[in-house]
């Protein structure tokens, strides 16, 4: 079984951050993506769209990473999107029923 390389883009347009995520979404790679979103807010993004249409699995770790993630921008105020991912990658959330409740579209241009 080969495992997918994991890589990440980020990019600052002003108010806007945009992550983009490919590959495996798991407890080896959630820390660096926590980072990359930190260094987002932390220069001052108002809204963050991250594009999961390329990621091919998610493990609890990642679904728990977008569950805080959505909770902290409500908090914080800021507006948080998640791109759609794969129909496989998507399952992890369907399975834990918080499809739903977190900010999916099908626009990677969206926040």
């Amino acid at each position: 079984m080969s495992q997918t390389p994991f890589e990440m883009e980020t990019a600052n347009e002003g108010e806007t951050g945009r992550l983009r995520l490919a590959g495996e979404l798991d407890i080896a790679t959630v820390p660096r993506v926590e980072q990359a979103i930190d260094t987002l807010l932390a220069a001052g993004v108002a809204r963050l769209t991250i594009d999961l249409r390329d990621i091919g699995f998610v493990d609890s770790s990642g679904l728990r990473l977008f569950i805080v993630l959505d909770q902290r921008a409500n908090a914080e105020g800021w507006k948080l999107a998640l791109t759609r991912p794969s129909r496989q990658a998507l399952t992890v959330f369907r399975v834990s029923g918080v499809e739903d409740d977190l900010p999916f579209t099908e626009d990677a241009s969206a926040a």
